[in-house]
């Protein structure tokens, strides 16, 4: 029996197991979801810090434009904090040093004129803590510098180095296994009959995938032979958390990979969904490990990738970003079957959609000139010009 959208997207997330919360090290972490609250180690800056190549005076002692002060010595970033040796004098700094004891300003040099031993003052003004970062002003020791569940991108990078945390607690993202089907298809680099297709499921799931952060994946073909995906399936439930497979899940006489599941104890949650493309979905679980049984026609198998697989995958690695946006019908469209359609479009600039000519979920080559598929609810056959829906691209967002 066929089953909604809604019901098909509700039985998933309801099988969904928890995050799993992993330590890895820091050039890994970018594109994780921070697992705890990150808390600075100390103050932000340290120290008061120098902000600009200068020089350092206690402010009490200027007097007036053109005064001279004699130099002591240099105070280096990298290095502990100098001591001005009297407060009549004034004292070369660098920038990101600790401001010198004794001093409490900073004159640019374009405001100096140096001479030897000695510079000449061409300010009229100095203020205490001008060109000073204050040791605290960022944030305190203790204050929360990064939520939990924030994605890390370069910037949290930057604060978790510069806090010492060189393993950082993630939500493990989930190993997944696509496993691609059919004794008609063979590999790209392969010598082909005219009988036989080239196999290209496998690389576009994984593309797919990889373009929203999952990267561990396994990839493997099976024939369609009960024993061979018998002996496939038996070996990788304990090596990843997501299966992925390409073909064999609607009612053809060589489709064996329901009866296969069945007899390794996956348990079928649901079989059949009420859309198009994509109507012989299968779904279910074995233990922790989800099972998402596809079709192997490649846009029925990336649109229900980008429908149901990816929202499940962000969801158990704790990911609060939205996959689909809306966009607006640019001309009207008839839909004359009683199902959710996932109907290829090419998006413009203004947010409006147009439809794309297809010849069905075997036509991927007409993808090439779309940009993704907006969802036509099945209540309804006609939609006017102006209506919105929710819309997914083929291709992910630019992560960084």
């Amino acid at each position: 029996m066929l089953i909604s959208v809604s019901k098909a997207e509700k039985l998933i997330h309801e099988a969904l197991p928890a995050a799993k919360v992993t330590a890895i090290p820091l050039i890994e972490a970018n594109d994780h979801v921070l697992a705890v609250d990150i808390k600075a180690e100390r103050d932000y800056p340290p120290f008061d810090r120098i902000t600009k190549d200068d020089i350092a005076i206690a402010s009490a002692s200027f007097t007036s434009e053109g005064q001279y002060m004699d130099l002591s010595g240099y105070a280096q970033a990298g290095k502990p904090q100098a001591i001005l040796q009297d407060a009549a004098m004034a004292i070369e700094v660098a920038t990101g040093a600790p401001l010198p004891q004794g001093t409490d300003a900073v004159i640019p040099y374009e405001e100096i004129e140096k001479q030897a031993g000695g510079v000449i003052l061409n300010t009229q003004r100095v203020r205490t803590g001008q060109h000073i970062h204050p040791q605290a002003s960022d944030s305190k020791k203790g204050a929360v510098l990064i939520k939990k569940g924030t994605i890390i991108g370069s910037p949290e990078i930057a604060i978790l180095g510069s806090n010492g945390i060189h393993t950082v607690p993630v939500y493990a993202k989930p190993r997944i296994a696509i496993i691609t089907t059919g004794d008609e298809l063979v590999a790209t680099d392969a010598k082909i009959e005219p009988h036989q297709l080239r196999r290209s499921n496998d690389a576009m799931l994984q593309a797919a995938l990889q373009g929203h952060g999952f990267t561990k994946i396994f990839c493997n073909h099976v024939p369609d032979d009960a024993t061979q995906l018998h002996a496939e399936f038996a070996k990788i439930w304990d090596v990843v958390d997501v299966v992925l497979i390409s073909g064999g899940v609607s009612k053809g006489i060589y489709d064996l990979i329901p009866d296969v599941l069945k007899k390794l104890a996956v348990k079928s949650i649901s079989h059949g969904v009420c859309q198009r493309p994509g109507k012989p979905m299968w779904f279910g679980k074995k233990a922790n490990t989800l099972v998402f049984g596809l079709p192997g026609n490649p846009v029925s198998a990336l649109t229900c990738t980008l429908r149901y697989v990816i929202p499940a995958l962000k969801k158990i690695s704790e990911y609060n970003e939205l996959l689909i946006d809306y966009k607006t019908l640019g001309e009207a469209v008839d839909v004359n079957i009683p199902f959710t359609v996932f109907l290829p479009v090419k998006a413009s600039p203004n947010r409006e959609v147009v439809s794309v000519q297809h010849n069905g979920s075997g036509d991927f080559t007409s993808l090439a000139d779309s940009s993704g598929f907006i969802e036509l609810p099945s209540d309804a056959d006609q939609f006017c010009a102006g209506e919105c829906y929710p819309f997914i691209s083929w291709r992910a967002p630019c992560l960084f």
